[in-house]
């Protein structure tokens, strides 16, 4: 009975899931990226400040994974009408598309040498673009971002 019982939870949480994609799949599209982005990112900062210990390898492997998220077409997550609802993206983005893609571009590029640059284990070359891609964000999400509440 209980089996039965979380089977059929499971599939309405599924499917009440479903749904709010189903609405808004632009919204969940791009939240899913900037969670892998922000995945790969924080921790490479972390390592950086020493909150968390060094490790070569796994530096190179949240640089590999994020030089690939950010590899992705970003751009899909934002269609004209993908303000509205649950989402922190601000209005302005639309408003302002072309500045938005500029900043994003710059972030992907930024990320993408990031991510090349963690191969090698030279810790200031890795430190000195953890803090050039950490701007590019930075930049986007002050004009771009709803803060949080």
């Amino acid at each position: 009975m209980t089996a039965r019982i979380v089977s059929l939870l499971a599939a309405a949480c599924l499917c009440s899931s479903l749904a709010v994609a189903e609405e808004h799949p632009a919204i969940e599209y791009r939240e899913s990226l900037m969670t892998l982005v922000g995945a790969n990112f924080g921790p490479m900062v972390a390592m950086l400040k020493g909150e968390i210990p060094w490790d070569d390898a796994r530096m190179a492997a949240y640089g590999k994974d994020l030089k690939a998220v950010v590899g992705l077409n970003i751009m899909r997550g934002f269609p004209p009408g993908s303000d509205q609802g649950a989402t922190k993206a601000k209005p302005e983005i639309w408003k302002n598309l072309e500045d938005f893609q500029k900043k994003l571009e710059a972030m992907q590029t930024e990320a993408t040498k990031l991510g090349d640059t963690t191969a090698g284990a030279d810790r200031k070359a890795i430190g000195d673009q953890i803090a050039a891609t950490g701007e590019t964000c930075k930049s986007c999400h002050d004009e771009y971002k709803k803060k949080d509440d």
